[in-house]
């Protein structure tokens, strides 16, 4: 009955039909006990919401319904009304359910809806990404935690938001400092009663080939301090509050560069990648604690950190407003992974054909020399050549 209605409602579109044998065809009872064990089922739900299917669905696959309307037809019998073909009205009663009785039509999916009271830590939040991010959840009703080294310009982000009717709060620390991070998360549990999101936007990025770096080891060193081993450690220390609280989200800004390596970024691709395997291996193991996180590969944007690197100014790049939208996106649907899909292309095209991607990034190599900046120089006529500017635009959004 239930595929004859969704037919006579939607034709001629096509119908998704399951069929039964295919059920049937399971060893009996296997599956009905298999799918008993909690660690299964949570698979189930989450194989099913990505398909937008409620899990509820699943008890009722093999069920076989009948339209029968004898009772119908008996209680109208000599009235001179008849029963009507269900194709005649099956459209009116599934319309008025879709407009009036469909439970998603009352679902909140709204980024104010998803922020709302809650309170959410944000690194990295004096400038650029952060800033932005912070601004735009503070509008939606959130209270954003600013936390950055520079107090000063914490405070004139703090001043923004309430200027604006929002509320905010400040903390200094120094993320590359591990001890600083304890001292952070100790300061905000105790101003706090939960923290419900946080941010890992805070990051460095040096550009540098190797070359350039046999003497400079440090900047590996200080560049995975604060972008891998900060992150983490914030993240850990945090993570007996998320278990205690019952969940939190955890939204972790990336790079592009982690998918598509572009050259003169080994240190700080290194460290993002190191972020993102940690991650990817962490989610498995507390997402039974109701901690979920979202992986953002951030295209080339337009802010502080990118700025020794002159030839980026006639480079096509996304505002901190842009890309302060990816965050409130995670925060809102809480995806696995936003990214681009060029940064997507980079992924599969290095699966495909490693050596051709080899030879194409080493041509970029040789387009975008190292920077004055990168050579301990200044140059103040720096300027991106006509060549550059071209791969650039072609490849928008590369850190080159």
């Amino acid at each position: 009955m239930l595929n004859e209605f969704a037919k006579a409602a939607h034709a001629p579109q096509m119908v998704m039909r399951i069929d039964k044998r295919l059920i049937d065809a399971l060893p009996t009872g296997v599956m009905g006990m298999a799918m008993k064990l909690p660690q299964l089922r949570d698979v189930r739900k989450a194989v099913l919401a990505d398909f937008g299917i409620p899990d509820e669905v699943i008890e009722h696959v093999a069920l076989t319904p009948q339209f029968d309307t004898r009772d119908t037809a008996r209680a109208l019998a000599g009235s001179g009304i008849e029963v009507p073909e269900l194709p005649t009205y099956a459209h009116t009663l599934w319309d008025y359910y879709e407009r009036k009785l469909d439970p998603d039509l009352y679902k909140d999916r709204s980024f104010e809806g998803a922020v709302n009271g809650k309170v959410a830590l944000i690194t990295g939040a004096s400038s650029g990404i952060g800033k932005a991010a912070a601004k735009k959840l503070a509008a939606a009703g959130g209270i954003p935690l600013l936390v950055a080294r520079s107090a000063d310009k914490l405070e004139e982000t703090k001043k923004e938001i309430e200027d604006e009717g929002g509320t905010a709060y400040t903390y200094s620390a120094d993320l590359s400092d591990l001890d600083s991070i304890e001292s952070l998360v100790e300061e905000v549990l105790s101003d706090h009663p939960r923290v419900d999101i946080l941010v890992n936007n805070a990051g460095r990025s040096i550009r540098r080939s190797v070359a350039l770096s046999l003497d400079r080891f440090h900047d590996y060193e200080r560049t995975m301090q604060l972008n891998y081993f900060g992150t983490i450690k914030l993240i850990m220390t945090l993570y007996p509050h998320f278990k205690e609280q019952g969940g939190a989200h955890v939204v972790n800004v990336s790079s592009i560069g982690a998918q598509t390596s572009p050259p003169r970024f080994s240190a700080y691709v290194a460290s993002k990648a190191a972020m993102d395997a940690w991650t990817k291996v962490a989610a498995s193991e507390v997402v039974g604690d109701g901690i979920t996180f979202t992986t953002i590969h951030m295209p080339l944007v337009r802010t502080p950190m990118i700025a020794p690197t002159k030839i980026y100014d006639a480079f096509p790049t996304s505002t901190p407003e842009e890309a302060a939208d990816m965050i409130c996106e995670a925060i809102r649907a809480k995806p696995k992974h936003i990214g681009t899909r060029l940064g997507t292309f980079g992924e599969v095209a290095y699966a495909l054909q490693p050596k051709a991607v080899d030879q194409i990034l080493h041509t970029a190599y040789r387009v975008f020399p190292d920077s004055a900046a990168a050579k301990g120089k200044k140059d103040p006529e720096e300027k991106a050549s006509m060549e550059q500017i071209a791969m650039a635009n072609l490849m928008k959004g590369v850190h080159w």
